[in-house]
């Protein structure tokens, strides 16, 4: 998984490059019809004038709105918001927390009133933007801390940085929300993969990260997506059968004993469903997430597109 995120940095920035500091070309499957539920295009296409480099959209709990990652010059990643109106979706604005900065993958908790977010923003107003470091490379500019804004009833609030246990470093990306307020998110390690990690929170305040046991220190696990109850949990990982240099999406389940063996959605759903920054409908029955594949199914490697695809088959078959 060294390289799969840098194809992130060169599409959506960061949120491509890490990704590609585990596996270089996401999309080099020779995509075939399994006859199985095949993904359909999210961004762009249902989401009208959104450009070819879109990622991680985060719906808030009665569907009515969708914020994304997107960047239309190959250089900055803006977080954009979409709202279901008339039966449609309108054409993406700047959400109002974005803007300057790198802004990106953005993550509503359950109950829709806040959202986490990543952003190369700097801790104090006025110093440079943070730089990222992982596989024994810098990025200036492209680093990542974890920030929390609140909605109101007058709107979005002023951002605001989380703890510094969440963020050790400035590679931190990628969270995910339970409906206890406990957060996923992932950092990279001394080895130079990116993990993911989970922080109870509890008593008013997040405890020490502590990494899931599906976690393997040899391939990294990055973008995790969870259910509210955390009763199920979808990740990206170069690890076996994902091909060499590639990531494909996995889906654990929560047992008596701790969480289930990684099932490759890939091989369970359709070979269109693979990627990375899966993200789940209020509902939980669609997986959105994002590769180079394009509507013609041809890869484009200086595109990064958004798709959707049942689930609910899957969480059928593992009693949910």
């Amino acid at each position: 998984m060294k390289k799969i995120r840098t194809f992130l940095c060169a599409t959506l920035i960061v949120s491509i490059n890490i990704i590609s500091a585990h596996a270089t070309g996401l999309s080099t499957y020779n995509i075939t019809d399994t006859g199985k539920t095949d993904a359909t295009l999210f961004a762009p296409g249902v989401i009208p004038g959104a450009t070819n480099r879109t990622a991680a959209p985060a719906f808030s709990p009665d569907s009515k709105s969708v914020y994304f990652g997107q960047s239309a010059d190959k250089k900055d990643i803006t977080i954009m918001a979409s709202y279901f109106k008339y039966g449609k979706w309108s054409e993406p604005v700047v959400a109002p927390f974005s803007g300057d900065f790198h802004n990106l993958e953005p993550a509503f908790s359950p109950n829709g009133k806040y959202l986490v977010f990543a952003s190369s923003r700097p801790k104090i107003a006025g110093d440079p933007a943070l730089e990222g470091n992982w596989g024994g490379q810098r990025y200036p500019g492209r680093g990542g801390n974890l920030w929390k804004v609140e909605l109101t009833k007058k709107g979005w609030g002023v951002p605001e940085l989380l703890p510094e246990i969440i963020n050790q470093n400035s590679s931190i990306f990628s969270p995910a929300i339970t409906a206890d307020g406990s957060i996923y998110f992932m950092l990279p390690d001394t080895s130079g993969h990116f993990h993911i990690r989970r922080s109870q929170f509890k008593n008013g305040k997040f405890e020490t990260p502590v990494r899931p046991s599906f976690s393997v220190d040899k391939y990294g696990d990055v973008d995790p997506a969870v259910a509210p109850d955390e009763s199920f949990l979808i990740f990206s990982s170069g690890r076996p059968p994902a091909l060499p240099h590639t990531a494909d999406l996995f889906i654990v389940f929560r047992t008596p004993t701790g969480w289930s063996e990684p099932i490759d959605l890939r091989q369970a759903i359709s070979d269109k469903v693979f990627g990375v920054e899966a993200r789940l409908s209020p509902d939980l029955k669609t997986l959105y997430f994002s590769n180079q594949r394009n509507a013609a199914g041809i890869t484009v490697d200086t595109d990064q597109y958004t798709w959707q695809v049942d689930i609910s088959k899957v969480l059928k078959e593992h009693g949910l």
